[in-house]
C-alpha cells in the first residue's frame, strides 16, 4: 500500500500526519510512504529527514494524490 501525507493547509497548524519515525515503521510492514514537500516544516521536520528515512517527497498535493 502507498501511504501519502499532505501538507497541512490551515494557518497556524503545525501537526503532520507522518513522521520519519512512523514512516520507517510502516515501511517495515511493506508499505511505501510519501509526503508533500514542506509537510513537516511546522513540526520541525525537514524534507531531507523524510528522504533519509526512505520517504518519497513529492512537490505538491496533486503529485501526492497521483502517486499514493
Amino acid at each position: 500500500m502507498r501511504i501519502g501525507a499532505p501538507k497541512e493547509r490551515f494557518a497556524g497548524e503545525a501537526r503532520v500526519a507522518l513522521t520519519p519515525e512512523s514512516a520507517m515503521q510502516l515501511q517495515k510492514l511493506g508499505h511505501a510512504c510519501l509526503v508533500e514537500a514542506g509537510a513537516g516544516e511546522g513540526s520541525g521536520i525537514s524534507d531531507d529527514a523524510y528522504r533519509t528515512a526512505g520517504v518519497t517527497v513529492v512537490e505538491d498535493a496533486a503529485a501526492l494524490v497521483a502517486a499514493s
